[in-house]
């Protein structure tokens, strides 16, 4: 599929919503890119990714051409409504810039609401937010 294709395939731009910000500031909050990426989301448009219904976004970047991953940089995770898991995972592209806000539900269904901050669980790994460098 080529990057025209799936910018098609994306949702208009629009600015974050609130529970969209309280995911994002929960899932960076005591991680090294807490200050850079907080400083960020104010004035950051999205895109809805076509998948599925489950949430996932895509921030637009401020450069021309098409952003390749970097890296994850934390994870979160919890149950839906309807009990099945959701992982939730904030990625930044090559340049360190923000690059989506992944949402995948365990049965690929739809998400059924964002989580209360209070039932989104911080995946630790190797004693570290996230994944180790």
């Amino acid at each position: 599929m080529s990057d025209a294709s799936l910018d098609h395939k994306l949702g208009p731009p629009r600015s974050l919503r609130s529970d969209e910000i309280e995911i994002i500031t929960k899932l960076v909050r005591n991680t090294p890119f807490q200050e850079k990426i907080l400083a960020a989301i104010g004035g950051t448009l999205v895109r809805d990714m076509p998948d599925g219904g489950m949430g996932s976004i895509k921030f637009r970047q401020k450069t021309a051409g098409e952003p390749i991953f970097g890296k994850q940089i934390a994870e979160g995770a919890f149950r839906d409504a309807d009990g099945v898991p959701v992982s939730i995972t904030l990625n930044l592209d090559k340049s360190g810039d923000l690059f989506e806000l992944d949402v995948f539900k365990a049965d690929g269904s739809p998400v059924v609401r964002y989580p209360d901050l209070a039932d989104l669980e911080i995946i630790e790994r190797h004693g570290n937010l996230g994944f180790p460098p």
